[in-house]
């Protein structure tokens, strides 16, 4: 970075069993989620499980093990996490989104990089130090199918899930941790998930002094309910529940921000991404960007009937894998 800027790192949370595009640009910083599970000795790029680490629980944490690790173990300026198919974008331009708040895209490429200004740092850490605080367009509940029907509360957005993801049971253990362990964070939840509007995927750029906060609140809670957890019989199918309610954490420190503090935050869209795996050929890529709309358009005749995350369309999808063998 030019001298006298800020630092910025953003950290982007890679699988370590994909082969994945990695954008050339220095204000991103790759890092393998759960390395401690990596068996590639010749890794190309750092992972979460050097120092002060919790690269062990991948599992449960998902990309929260790389937020931990950056909490712990870098210094900067200013903190961002993406997921290695997720990114804000840094475009004037707006985009078509659909109906969970994110611009879908078929795979990530040059292309997409520069239609979304990801490759240009200057301009990016100019835009990123006129704000406190940049998350994705928060998105409308009522705009969401949900597994049985709809919602217009973030409640019953994350209620919906109940025996899909996670046992409801959780969201009352988290807000009782809230009280207990962070109160002051509790009539922002409440107030947050008597809402509609869900700011979710743990992606985010800001100011240090809110990133070590944020940290703070969100893990404090987290360990506190692994441990709960740990002393009840619950679920192993659930594993990735820590991850969920770190996504509903983030959601309510943002919403505590913007509602009862001030600072300068900034909304940007969230770029998803159906493939971030490295292509061989333009016939390959020109075959996954055909498998995408596809997909796309049969998405919006199917969702209505079997929702995303439905045990109906689960069901469906087992016998059409079955189908296959």
């Amino acid at each position: 970075m030019p001298e006298g800027k800020a630092d910025i790192k953003i950290m982007v949370s890679r699988r370590i069993d994909v082969e994945s595009v990695c954008i050339d640009n220095p204000l991103y910083l790759p890092i393998r989620c759960g390395a401690v599970f990596d068996s590639n000795p010749n890794a190309e790029f750092p992972g979460d499980d050097t120092g002060d680490n919790i690269s062990e629980k991948r599992s449960s944490f998902c990309e929260l093990t790389v937020e931990y690790w950056a909490w712990k173990n870098l210094k900067a300026d200013y903190y961002g996490l993406c997921h290695y198919r997720r990114y804000l974008s840094f475009s004037d331009q707006q985009y078509h989104m659909n109906d969970h708040g994110l611009v879908p895209r078929p795979m990530l490429t040059d292309r997409e990089m520069r239609r979304f200004q990801l490759l240009d740092a200057e301009h990016m850490s100019k835009e990123i130090q006129r704000y406190d605080l940049i998350i994705p367009q928060v998105a409308d509940v009522s705009k969401m199918p949900l597994p049985h029907g709809s919602g217009s509360t973030v409640r019953e957005l994350w209620e919906a899930r109940d025996g899909i993801f996670f046992q409801k049971s959780v969201i009352q253990m988290m807000f009782e941790l809230i009280k207990e362990l962070a109160p002051q964070y509790s009539a922002s939840a409440e107030e947050y998930f008597s809402g509609g509007w869900h700011c979710g995927y743990n992606c985010y750029i800001m100011r240090g002094q809110l990133f070590e906060r944020l940290c703070t609140f969100q893990f404090q809670i987290l360990f506190e309910l692994e441990k709960r957890l740990e002393q009840i019989d619950y679920p192993q199918e659930f594993q990735r529940t820590l991850g969920y309610v770190g996504e509903m954490l983030f959601g309510i420190f943002t919403w505590h921000l913007m509602r009862h503090e001030h600072w300068s935050i900034c909304e940007k869209q969230l770029v998803y991404f159906e493939t971030a795996d490295l292509v061989q050929g333009k016939k390959q890529a020109i075959k996954r960007c055909l498998r995408f709309y596809i997909k796309y358009l049969g998405r919006q005749i199917i969702n209505p009937v079997f929702p995303l995350g439905s045990k109906r369309r689960e069901a469906v999808k087992k016998c059409f894998h079955k189908s296959l063998l």
